[in-house]
């Protein structure tokens, strides 16, 4: 990197993606594939850092004599990471259209597996549907949303090798950055995965409604808030950054979905930023920040100072704040156990 004669909000770009790859290989290092749906869960984070980081490498590559010696990718990692990052505008989109995408993987799911039991479980609906991750028993994940994120997902082929070779490129990634290295993790929290649809039933209902809508928000914030946040004991900027995204996309449909329901669910949009967004989530510090801004003793090098005017400790509890609190209106809402909905 000194090679490259990088300036300073470059150098402060580069650690931010360093960061994040690193969290990538603590991921490698801990979540044993086959016990959950960790990683399908964070494939849209996944496609976040990594596209997030070629787009840098291009434009620092375009901008000096002196290349960064880290590929790029080919056609079919090209289209692999723009399809897991686009998933995680998932909430971005109108209601109707999000409920129709879940109905449909949720009816893709019910068809296949009444396809594969035995006809009496099938006459009866006596056969498992989806799957509901949970991190020490609440709720953070399900078969579902997994298969939204996934949209090259097939049930007869082989999901786990296609990730596998699309995702080389980022281990080049980490290595190349230097990212190998864990943070330390809370070996407390254990990963389960919970089936229903068939002798347990869901806590939301075995036909598809808006409560199992409502109940992959509470999936998402809660990866978010124990799988990453609460689940790394660093203080990271990926934290910050990957909560904000979701926050930032969930106030867009918060106000469809008690039109629809009639409900009165609340989340604070005083810490909605475009241009934060932006410059966060593509890591172009540059656009905001000159080098007599940067603070170095901050996680995120001021950008949270310079544009939502706190530090990045404040911006961060207040996000996590604002998702946990969502979770749980909802939550009582579908009068699901406390247990099931935060960590008591």
């Amino acid at each position: 990197m000194d090679s490259l004669k990088l300036n300073l909000v470059q150098k402060a770009a580069f650690s931010l993606i360093q960061q994040d790859l690193q969290y990538i290989y603590t991921v490698i290092k801990y979540i044993k594939p086959h016990e959950s749906n960790y990683i399908p869960s964070m494939l849209p984070y996944l496609g976040v850092v990594i596209d997030g980081a070629e787009d840098w490498v291009k434009a620092i590559n375009n901008s000096s004599k002196c290349k960064l010696q880290i590929p790029l990718f080919k056609e079919s990692e090209s289209v692999f990471y723009e399809q897991i990052r686009n998933s995680i505008k998932m909430w971005n989109q109108d209601y109707d259209k999000i409920y129709k995408l879940l109905k449909n993987a949720y009816h893709k799911s019910d068809e296949y597996f009444g396809s594969v039991c035995n006809p009496i479980a099938k006459a009866v609906h006596l056969y498992d549907i989806y799957g509901m991750d949970t991190i020490n028993g609440a709720i953070c994940g399900n078969t579902i949303l997994c298969q939204y994120y996934s949209p090259f997902f097939s049930y007869t082929g082989n999901n786990g090798e296609y990730i596998k070779s699309m995702t080389e490129i980022g281990g080049q990634y980490i290595r190349l950055f230097n990212s190998i290295s864990e943070y330390t993790v809370n070996n407390d929290f254990k990963l389960d995965v919970q089936d229903y649809g068939g002798f347990v039933k869901s806590p939301v209902g075995n036909r598809f409604s808006d409560k199992f809508v409502l109940v992959s928000i509470i999936c998402q914030i809660n990866f978010l808030l124990y799988g990453v946040e609460q689940w790394i004991k660093e203080e990271i900027p990926t934290k910050l950054r990957f909560g904000y995204i979701l926050y930032f996309y969930l106030i867009n449909v918060v106000e469809q979905i008690n039109t629809k329901l009639g409900i009165t669910l609340k989340i604070d949009t005083k810490w909605k930023s475009d241009r934060f967004r932006n410059a966060m989530a593509h890591y172009k510090l540059g656009i905001v920040l000159k080098e007599d801004e940067l603070i170095n003793s901050d996680v995120m090098f001021g950008l949270t100072r310079k544009l939502l005017g706190e530090d990045y400790l404040i911006v961060k509890k207040s996000i996590y704040k604002e998702l946990k609190g969502l979770a749980k209106q909802i939550g009582e809402y579908l009068e699901l156990p406390k247990r099931m909905v935060y960590l008591q």
